[in-house]
């Protein structure tokens, strides 16, 4: 008796700290056939991941007490279509760890950048901000795009307050000097209802030449009018050199029952000492069909190009493809 009474109690006292536990295996596979026209040459392709990026991850927390959490994450990218790990290493999407509470949170090691919260929230209705959302050819005109993921970062997002949030993040520089390779990010956020704006800005020191050090300021807003979602949003980036891009977008997306359309349009100019260098513009639209709350169909097209200041296509881009994307 006494023994099942001491049985009953480990297990009791197992249960209450497995409760205050909890670890999560997820993924997304998504798949699509179709065909990418890049300067005049067109391939028939299977993709992966052209509506959100293919990949699985653990994810998990511990109460700490006192509203305290530790929390961790690990997330790896995948090609779907032949099985392969994404370029870069084994878990390039994400790889922190950190505490969450009443402060806000902390995360330590590979994530994404506070600024690409505000860039995100620019496309977050433009195509889904995925691989048809217009920015992808036209915002390549000029400063090359922004980092959204910076490693050996420390990331800190506060509490909200009224709506409210602010977050700021440094990737620390690991390299041997004169090298300087860090990451500063930091945004401003507002919440409230069916409104998001915010504001965001970064800075790039990935080169050992100070001229190609980069600089992105970005204004985004999104709202919810319930027969439609639109997203818009300014992006300005500068290198070094005094290479200066100004960059604008903007999205809608109007859902019909189980269907949700979305069409998207983007244009950069790229100027050097007030003189333009090169202008890029996009246009996207697409289509998603839910089968289930985990299961959509998508089919959605992209038509982009690039000029330099003379007037000449630089870069002429056209991709359209039928998919399938699974969640677990």
């Amino acid at each position: 008796m006494k023994k099942s009474l001491v049985a009953l109690a480990v297990l009791a006292t197992t249960g209450a700290a497995m409760a205050q536990s909890n670890v999560t295996l997820y993924g997304r596979i998504d798949t699509s056939i179709g065909s990418e026209k890049l300067n005049g040459v067109s391939t028939s392709k299977m993709f992966s991941g052209n509506l959100t990026s293919t990949r699985w991850g653990v994810r998990g927390s511990e109460d700490l007490g006192g509203g305290l959490k530790a929390i961790f994450n690990l997330e790896q990218g995948f090609d779907s279509s032949d099985g392969t790990q994404a370029a870069g290493s084994a878990f390039d999407r994400q790889s922190i760890v950190g505490l969450t509470g009443g402060f806000g949170t902390v995360k330590l090691g590979r994530t994404d950048t506070s600024f690409d919260d505000i860039r995100d929230l620019a496309v977050s209705s433009n195509l889904w901000d995925s691989e048809f959302t217009p920015t992808k050819i036209a915002y390549t005109a000029g400063v090359p795009d922004y980092s959204s993921r910076a490693s050996n970062q420390i990331r800190y997002e506060s509490p909200s307050f009224g709506g409210f949030t602010v977050g700021v993040g440094y990737g620390l520089d690991e390299t041997a000097a004169p090298v300087k390779r860090d990451v500063l990010s930091y945004n401003l956020r507002y919440r409230a209802g069916a409104l998001d704006v915010g504001f965001g800005y970064q800075e790039q020191k990935h080169e050992s030449v100070p001229a190609t050090d980069r600089e992105y300021t970005a204004l985004s807003g999104a709202y919810n009018f319930g027969v439609a979602r639109v997203s818009a949003g300014y992006n300005r980036a500068e290198n070094g050199a005094g290479l200066k891009d100004n960059e604008i977008s903007i999205g809608v997306n109007v859902p019909v029952g189980n269907l949700d359309f979305s069409v998207g349009y983007a244009r950069s100019k790229s100027e050097l000492a007030g003189v333009t260098t090169a202008k890029g513009s996009g246009f996207g639209a697409g289509v998603t069909y839910a089968m289930s709350k985990r299961t959509k169909l998508y089919g959605a097209y992209l038509d982009g190009d690039v000029e330099n200041g003379a007037g000449v296509t630089t870069t002429d881009r056209r991709l359209f493809s039928l998919g399938v994307r699974h969640d677990f």
